[in-house]
């Protein structure tokens, strides 16, 4: 049953970004070949991997953004780092799963660290389960762009750097309003929060939603490939935005 969310706020003051007309498009396929772990969800000792792919984290994957190696304080800038995508005119939405498993994975060790001391205790491991995706398990999702742009045909993902297989097809681009959506899109990218959703996904740094619906036209793009195969998305641009 779908459900029904607010709208943002016309007290909200809209910030200047730069949104680019996109001119072509890309069907990408991503097929992994090693087990993917990010942690989406933790309940107690299990770490859960979401059944999708963040769009920021496929940006930084695709090697579109420069970012630090270190950085002293984990105080992430994907505002900043992400706002010359908007000004090139490209962006990516999150990716959903096409075929997909999991498997559940025991960790037992010490906590990570760049310098290994001794405490008063070495006896209490780290410890807890893992729920992963498994190597073949594939996703979906489209690339917009104001200008052809080059597109890896391999990444790596999540906390293990796990490598993963890219297939992309050019498809045809069509600039048209529209009201529903049915891929799953970024709450922080959008320029109107939809009136209602099928899926809501709280995983970090922002909320993902899919089968969702305007209850008026946005501008937006027509993805049309295969038999007759329409996809309608609506414009957006990375970290739209404030919190």
């Amino acid at each position: 049953m779908a459900k029904k969310s607010g709208r943002r706020s016309s007290s909200v003051p809209e910030k200047t970004v730069q949104v680019k007309e996109k001119k072509y498009a890309y069907r990408i396929g991503i097929e992994l070949e090693d087990y993917l772990f990010f942690a989406s969800m933790e309940k107690g000792k299990v770490a859960e991997t979401a059944s999708l792919l963040h769009n920021y984290a496929l940006a930084y994957a695709m090697g579109w953004v420069d970012s630090l190696y270190f950085n002293e304080m984990q105080s992430p800038q994907y505002e900043q780092q992400l706002q010359p995508l908007n000004e090139q005119g490209v962006y990516v939405y999150p990716a959903v799963p096409v075929h997909i498993s999991h498997r559940m994975m025991q960790y037992n060790t010490t906590d990570e660290a760049f310098l290994m001391k001794r405490t008063q205790s070495m006896g209490y491991p780290n410890w807890g389960f893992i729920k992963c995706i498994r190597p073949g398990s594939t996703f979906e999702t489209y690339i917009l762009s104001h200008d052809p742009i080059p597109i890896p045909s391999k990444i790596r993902l999540g906390k293990w750097m796990s490598l993963a297989s890219i297939t992309m097809q050019e498809v045809l681009l069509t600039k048209k309003k529209g009201n529903t959506c049915p891929h799953m899109v970024n709450i922080q990218d959008i320029a109107c929060l939809p009136v209602y959703f099928s899926a809501m996904y709280n995983v970090l740094p922002t909320r993902l939603v899919q089968g969702v619906e305007w209850d008026e036209q946005l501008d937006g793009y027509q993805i049309s490939y295969g038999d007759h195969r329409n996809v309608w998305v609506p414009e957006s641009a990375f970290w739209w935005w404030d919190k």
